[in-house]
C-alpha cells in the first residue's frame, strides 16, 4: 500500500519536500492508516507532520475517539490539537444542509484555520477509493453533471487525499499487520443516511451485477477529469470470471500478469490494470512482460538478462550497461522497471530534446536482437530515465543543491550482453 500512496503523491503532486502538513484523524481506519503511512514516508519526502482531531458534539463516543488519536499522536511523537465545531450553529447558518454535510463544511473550515493558525500548507483527509465510488454512484442517483462526476478531487486549496487511489479492503490489511488500533462510526453503518445505504444495500447489489463496479465508476470519474483511460476501463473487454481474478489482484496489491482470452494478457501492478495482446506466431514486437516496481535501494531482476542495480550515495562502479545518477527527491516513486514499448522517448542527459528510444538505441550501436532484451527504467509516472548502453536521462539530474542521490545500473547476466551485441 506504501507503494500505492507515493505513486498517488507524486502523479498528483500532492507533496512536495518541506511541507508542513496537518494530518486530519477521526479514529476511523482510513484516517488511522493516512496518519501512520504519512508518519512512515515523512523522512522520505522531507515532511512536518502535525495531528488534529475534530470533535463534531454529535455522539457521547467522540471523546472516546479524540482520546484515541491523541495517544496515537503521542506514540508518534507529533504534535496533536484538538478542534471543537458546532455543527448545529451551521445548519442554522446554512439553511437545507443535511446534518452530515453540515459536519463536512464545519470541519474543513476549522481544519483551514488550524493549519492556517500553526503555518501549515497542507492538510491531509483520509478518503479513499471505495469513498470515491460512493460519492460517484451518490451523484449519480441525486442527479449530477459532468463536473459532479469528477469525484472527490485529489486535491482543492490547502486539501490533499493521499489514499483515493487504495481501496478499503487495502487499508483494512495494512492496519491488521501493524496492529494500529481503530474505532467504526456507527453512522457509516446508520441507513437514515444516503451513503449508508449506497455502501451497505446499493453498492453490493451492483456488484453482483458487475464485480468491477467500483472500478467502472472510478473510471467514470477519471474520464470525467480527464485523466485518461482507468483500470477499469482496460479490464471493462474481459469476461466475469476474469475481471473478478482482476479484481482481487488489483486488491491485494503487487504486481501480477495472467493470460486471459483472446490472445491477450493482463498486467496488474499496484492497482494499475493493463491489457495487452500477446505475442503470436510472426509477431516480432516482444511479449508484454509484467513491470516490476522499484521502491529502494536493492537488485531487480530482468527476465534472464541481468539485474538493474539501485544504491545511494556514490556511485556504484561502472558496469557494461553504463549507468545513471538522479536526485532521489525529483522522481516520481516508486521507479519502475518494464520492457520498451512502441513511441518511448528519452531526452539523453545533455541532450537538447527527447527522442524515440529506438532511434537512440541506433545511435549508440546496439544490435536490433540486444534492444528487446533491455530493460527501461521509469518513473512513477511513466517519464523514462534509464536504459542500459544509453546515456542516463535529463530528467532527475543531479545539482548542487541534491541532498539524497540514486543510482541505477544495469548487470548483465548473458555475457553476449556486455558488449549489447549479439
Amino acid at each position: 500500500m506504501l507503494s500505492a500512496v507515493l505513486a498517488t503523491i507524486a502523479a498528483r503532486d500532492l507533496l512536495r519536500r518541506g511541507d508542513r502538513v496537518v494530518v486530519a484523524v477521526s479514529g476511523g481506519p482510513d484516517s488511522m492508516a493516512l496518519l501512520h503511512v504519512l508518519w512512515e514516508v515523512r523522512a522520505r519526502l522531507g515532511l512536518t507532520l502535525e495531528v488534529a482531531a475534530v470533535d463534531h458534539g454529535l455522539r457521547a463516543d467522540a471523546r472516546r475517539e479524540v482520546d484515541l488519536v491523541r495517544e496515537r499522536a503521542d506514540a508518534l511523537g507529533l504534535p496533536f490539537t484538538a478542534v471543537s465545531v458546532d455543527v448545529a450553529g451551521e445548519r442554522r447558518a446554512r439553511r437545507g444542509l443535511s446534518l452530515q454535510d453540515a459536519a463536512r463544511e464545519a470541519r474543513l473550515r476549522a481544519l483551514a484555520t488550524l493549519a492556517g493558525d500553526h503555518g501549515a500548507n497542507r492538510v491531509a483527509l483520509g478518503h479513499q477509493a471505495d469513498d470515491q465510488a460512493e460519492t460517484i454512484l451518490y451523484r449519480i442517483i441525486r442527479g449530477t453533471g459532468l463536473a459532479g462526476l469528477a469525484g472527490i478531487p485529489y486535491r482543492r486549496d490547502v486539501f490533499i487525499r493521499p489514499l483515493l487511489d487504495v481501496t478499503r479492503a487495502q487499508i483494512v490489511r495494512y492496519l491488521r499487520r501493524r496492529s494500529i488500533p481503530f474505532v467504526e462510526d456507527p453512522s457509516n453503518a446508520d441507513p437514515r443516511f444516503a451513503r449508508a445505504r449506497i455502501r451497505r444495500a446499493i453498492l453490493p447489489a451492483l456488484a453482483r451485477e458487475n464485480p468491477l463496479v467500483a472500478d467502472a465508476l472510478r473510471a467514470l470519474a477519471a474520464a470525467a477529469r480527464g485523466d485518461g483511460a482507468a483500470s477499469a476501463g482496460a479490464a471493462s473487454s474481459l469476461s466475469r470470471r476474469a475481471a473478478a481474478t482482476v479484481a482481487r489482484l488489483a486488491s491485494r496489491g503487487g504486481t501480477a500478469t495472467i493470460d486471459v482470452a483472446g490472445g491477450r494478457r493482463v498486467e496488474v501492478s499496484y492497482g494499475r490494470v493493463r491489457v495487452e495482446r500477446k505475442n503470436r506466431p510472426g509477431d516480432r514486437r516482444p511479449a508484454a512482460t509484467a513491470s516490476i516496481a522499484i521502491g529502494g535501494p536493492g537488485r531487480y531482476r530482468w527476465r534472464a538478462a541481468g539485474v538493474i542495480e539501485v544504491s545511494e550515495g556514490a556511485p556504484a562502479p561502472p558496469a557494461a550497461g553504463g549507468g545513471g545518477t538522479f536526485d532521489a527527491d525529483r522522481l516520481a516513486w516508486p521507479l519502475v522497471m518494464r520492457a520498451r514499448r512502441p513511441g518511448d522517448r528519452m531526452r539523453p542527459r545533455g541532450g537538447r530534446g527527447s527522442r524515440k528510444l529506438s532511434d537512440l538505441m541506433i545511435d549508440a550501436k546496439i544490435a536490433r536482437p540486444a534492444r528487446g532484451a533491455l530493460p527501461v527504467v521509469t518513473t512513477a509516472d511513466d517519464v523514462v530515465l534509464y536504459v542500459p548502453g544509453l546515456r542516463p536521462a535529463e530528467a532527475g539530474r543531479p545539482s548542487a543543491t541534491t541532498r539524497r542521490q540514486v543510482n541505477v545500473c544495469f548487470r548483465p547476466t548473458v555475457p553476449a550482453m556486455s558488449t549489447f551485441q549479439l
